[in-house]
């Protein structure tokens, strides 16, 4: 956050605030961190993980889906062949 803090601090000591007290307040608000989000900001990065963990979800049920499959075939064949045997 780029702020004037002369400008903060004029418009503090304008608003009942002494002279050192607005000068260190502005110092202050000036060091702020600009790395702050909006509301909007986070719903956009919730929106786009909810997005990304259903797709995860989606590829993993295709996966185990297959294993499951691939498992029941295996083990019909085994069924089938202990059968032609006996």
């Amino acid at each position: 956050m780029a702020s004037d803090t002369l400008s903060i601090s004029k418009d503090l000591r304008a608003a009942g605030f002494d002279e050192q007290q607005a000068d260190a307040l502005a110092t202050h608000i000036a060091a702020t961190p600009s790395d702050l989000v909006t509301k909007a900001d986070l719903a956009l990065e919730v929106a786009r993980l909810d997005h990304k963990i259903e797709a995860e979800i989606h590829q993993l049920e295709s996966r185990l889906l297959l294993r499951i499959g691939t498992g029941l075939a295996v083990a019909t064949g085994l069924v089938l062949a202990a059968v032609g045997t006996a």
